[in-house]
């Protein structure tokens, strides 16, 4: 069957081959639009998925022989996509007149056409099947179409419904809605989590190439309340594409700092919801301590700020909180709920603890997927006094050397704002001195196992 060309003239002798339904090329030029030309190294360029049966469009470098070549052809795909999708063989595919014949039932012209339908070009003598129909734009799953060099494959061409060029024929027996359910996979990315904002991202794939007409978001808190949806016109007719959010920027949600959420992507076609998966992330930075259920911290006194403790006991501490690290929440449960009081707040839990430091603080432990993910350790200083800020300066200063002398890792400190300090030891220690209003604490929070040992 003769070749597509875009924008190109392809000259030849009109002569029939000798296998029955392939003319040579003639003079054409083609009318069809969407110029999307992809490389045919791979040898599949396309597909097409009907009742759970997926056709591949094929091509070879071109040579003349491809036009009446029994699997590169025009005409040889058409075939294919019947005998493989309804087990059906289809012949009389070898003129711009001609009407498609086979074994059972038959083909009409149609000016309503479906996923699975023939389409013929009535001036070059070229067949393909119809992909996917939104309003009157056809587009087509082909083979033999070319760029004007003949090097690469033009795939997801389309054409307009009552282009007198065009002819489309339906099967008596093709029962295929008029426009197909999607079969789209939402593969999210990693997410960029700040304090009070997330870039939420992911890669949509859409291999039978339907319209998309809307794409958005649904955003959750930790216990499954809606706090967004967000929905935007977006005509997306793709192979794959890409969804991306940022929650403040665009949703207009200002997240609360080490707090987890819940999101998920979804595609609309013809009106119909396609939702990926449900997604979690926690922001970064420290949680409140007003979102125990309690709504009270542990009660911090002049007395517990001027508590002197030992290098050992420091060094001692965070080895226990490494070891919370990684458990399941049945193990912390079992440990934990008969000696202390637990707060619950979605994935995250609230422990008032005095047995680490030798003051009283909270345990802050984050879960996803019933798992620790993150362990902090947080004092609150009874006042924001020149005695408290000289106090809270000189712990802070005596747990970093202690970590410096611990940790594998060089430490990375930054200041986020002037009352802010943080240090970081590879992603796996953060130390913070900040303030929660107007009064100092401090932070130890394991985010990932550590590397190194404290005893």
């Amino acid at each position: 069957m003769k070749s597509k060309v875009m924008k190109s003239i392809f000259c030849g002798a009109l002569a029939m081959i000798a296998v029955g339904f392939s003319f040579q090329p003639e003079s054409v030029s083609a009318d069809m639009g969407n110029y999307n030309f992809v490389s045919i190294d791979s040898g599949v360029t396309d597909s097409i998925t009907v009742n759970g049966i997926t056709v591949e469009a094929l091509y070879r470098p071109y040579d003349s022989s491809v036009n009446s070549d029994s699997t590169y052809s025009c005409a040889a795909f058409v075939k294919r996509f019947y005998s493989q999708v309804y087990g059906r063989d289809v012949s009389g595919l070898n003129s711009t007149t001609s009407v498609p014949v086979i074994d059972s039932g038959s083909f009409q012209a149609t000016s309503s056409p479906k996923v699975g339908d023939i389409l013929r070009d009535n001036q070059s003598v070229h067949w393909a099947i119809v992909k996917e129909v939104s309003g009157n734009t056809i587009t087509v799953i082909q083979q033999n179409a070319w760029n004007g060099d003949y090097t690469k494959a033009w795939v997801g061409a389309t054409v307009q419904n009552g282009d007198s060029r065009y002819t489309f024929f339906t099967w008596s027996e093709n029962t295929q809605s008029q426009t197909p359910a999607g079969n789209y996979t939402v593969n999210y990315q990693n997410p960029q989590i700040q304090e009070t904002t997330a870039v939420l991202s992911a890669k949509v794939d859409n291999p039978n190439r339907y319209s998309v007409s809307q794409v958005g978001c649904y955003l959750w808190d930790a216990n499954d309340n809606l706090l967004k949806k967000h929905v935007e016109n977006c005509t997306r007719p793709e192979s794959r594409f890409n969804m991306w959010y940022d929650v403040q920027g665009e949703l207009g949600i200002s997240l609360t700092p080490g707090t987890t959420y819940k999101y998920q992507f979804f595609v609309v076609q013809d009106g119909i919801e396609y939702p990926g998966s449900v997604q979690t992330f926690t922001t970064s930075g420290q949680a409140p301590l007003t979102q125990t259920v309690s709504g009270k911290a542990p009660v911090s006194t002049a007395d517990t700020d001027a508590v002197t403790t030992t290098d050992d006991e420091i060094s001692r501490s965070i080895g226990k909180l490494n070891e919370l690290y990684g458990w399941s929440k049945e193990q912390m449960l079992e440990c934990l709920e008969p000696a202390y009081k637990i707060s619950e707040d979605g994935n995250t839990y609230y422990i008032p603890v005095q047995t680490l430091m030798d003051r009283p603080a909270s345990l802050i432990l984050t879960l996803t997927d019933d798992r620790i993910v993150r362990v902090q350790w947080r004092y609150e200083y009874s006042s924001n006094s020149d005695t408290a800020l000289k106090q809270c300066k000189a712990f802070y200063k005596q747990i970093y050397t202690e970590a410096d002398r611990n940790m594998d890792s060089s430490r990375y400190s930054y200041c986020e704002n002037s009352k802010n300090i943080t240090s970081l030891y590879n992603e796996e220690l953060s130390l913070v001195k900040d303030y929660s209003g107007e009064r100092p604490y401090i932070s130890i929070t394991i985010m990932n196992q550590l590397s190194s040992i404290f005893e």
